[in-house]
């Protein structure tokens, strides 16, 4: 699937976006940007932020938040959104894809920049390259960026205690299954990074053990509250970040 197939499934991910598990992705995603952050308000650019829910949430926290789309759909969502919570004067929208970031933001005028649930999307690891030189493009010297993407090394655990199916954990050992996306190793992100000029990469893990629990427990709120405290505390935590659902990148230009 080309990055351009992103726009055809919205309505496929949109039904997550508001989900127990996905709140609990934002919380811990930014934990983990925190301990990079320091304590001034930052420009942030959200490559391929969609609706706005993350940027809608750093917005709220004082910071000033870019969305780059291509669907206008989910940007007019994300402006309202912004609306809604009081903080549209924090919260900028441009219509246009990731490869089009160094033509869009002619300055490397971000303090962060945010690539989440993107790269899978990618077709090959020179279409993932491309995506992670246009988006830092924009990044100024010494700011961060910030990679989220589905971790290979879940799936097993995933088909065996969820989906009770042994003989499709034997399949995930070699990578992703997953109709939307084609493999792309954490490692391989890495290691464009570093080709890249990228430093002090940091690994974290999001959502370690969530997506093993049964839906009627991530239905409790009291539950739930639980569930996140230990998620922050796993997330940074050997040897439970290389299983989770998702890596979680913090890297340094």
């Amino acid at each position: 699937m080309t990055l351009s197939g992103f726009e055809t499934h919205l309505d496929h991910l949109q039904q997550w976006r508001q989900s127990p598990l996905e709140r609990l992705r934002h919380t811990v995603t930014e934990a983990n940007l925190a301990r990079h952050l320091g304590q001034e308000p930052a420009r942030v650019l959200d490559v391929a932020g969609g609706n706005g829910m993350t940027a809608v949430r750093l917005a709220a926290q004082g910071h000033e938040v870019t969305v780059l789309d291509p669907a206008g759909a989910m940007l007019r969502a994300a402006i309202h959104a912004a609306e809604a919570h009081g903080v549209a004067d924090r919260l900028h929208v441009a219509q246009a894809a990731a490869h089009d970031a160094p033509e869009v933001f002619t300055g490397a005028d971000f303090d962060l920049v945010l690539c989440h649930n993107l790269l899978h999307y990618a077709e090959s690891p020179d279409e993932r390259r491309a995506v992670l030189l246009a988006i830092t493009a924009p990044l100024r010297p010494g700011g961060l960026l910030s990679v989220l993407g589905p971790n290979e090394d879940f799936g097993p655990a995933r088909a065996v205690l969820r989906d009770r199916a042994p003989a499709l954990a034997l399949r995930e050992l070699d990578g992703i299954v997953d109709q939307w996306s084609t493999p792309g190793t954490v490692g391989e992100v890495v290691a464009t990074l570093a080709e890249l000029g990228m430093e002090e990469i940091v690994r974290y893990g999001v959502r370690c053990v969530s997506d093993l629990v049964a839906e009627e427990d991530a239905a409790d709120p009291l539950f739930m509250a639980d569930l996140e405290r230990l998620e922050l505390a796993l997330s940074d935590r050997m040897p439970h970040l290389l299983t989770a659902r998702y890596y979680h990148l913090v890297a340094r230009r």
